[in-house]
């Protein structure tokens, strides 16, 4: 009995330590099986803050919490830093992992285009009150060639390259998410 207990907590423990491993986490089940999503479509079929976890705190360059993101600077991917501060470069660890997943997907799958984020780390207040922007947890997404035809597609993309949600917000953009 005492190794049968013992083999049960070994297979819980594995279990758990498996399921907390970032690149051993699969991403969620898709919502369609066309290969695509729809304008409107989010993945899973939660509110953002159910799937990612709440919002704490609006970082500032000036914060602690700054210190823990991380200056995406891979020039595979384009950003569009409208702002000309580099805040759409900044971003957490783990959303910047995503978008090199999903960058080698967008590559695979049409030559020469590239991820483009519009939107990443909001340092100056543009998005809702619990927007995961001001985290550094979401980013905007567009393919490099600004195909609104593509955006479906690449909407599924992100689902498989694992973000932790994922919605096609309008003709113009999709909108990605992870947890802390």
């Amino acid at each position: 009995m005492a190794r049968r207990e013992l083999s049960y907590y070994t297979c819980v423990s594995l279990a758990a330590f498996l399921a907390s491993c970032d690149s051993l986490t699969p991403p969620p089940a898709l919502s369609k099986s066309a290969g695509q999503l729809q304008v409107g479509d989010q993945v899973p079929r939660l509110s953002e803050q159910d799937a990612i976890g709440s919002v704490q705190t609006r970082v500032s360059r000036h914060m602690p919490d700054f210190r823990a993101l991380v200056q995406h600077t891979s020039p595979d991917i384009v950003f569009k830093d409208e702002e000309a501060t580099g805040a759409d470069r900044v971003m957490t660890s783990r959303l910047s992992r995503r978008l090199v997943r999903l960058n080698r997907r967008v590559q695979e799958e049409w030559q020469g285009v590239r991820v483009r984020v519009t939107e990443a780390w909001d340092e100056n207040g543009e998005h809702g009150t619990l927007s995961a922007h001001y985290e550094g947890r979401a980013a905007d997404l567009t393919t490099s060639d600004l195909d609104p035809d593509k955006l479906g597609r690449l909407a599924f993309l992100a689902v498989e390259a694992g973000f932790d949600w994922v919605y096609f917000e309008d003709r113009t953009h999709i909108h990605v998410s992870v947890r802390k």
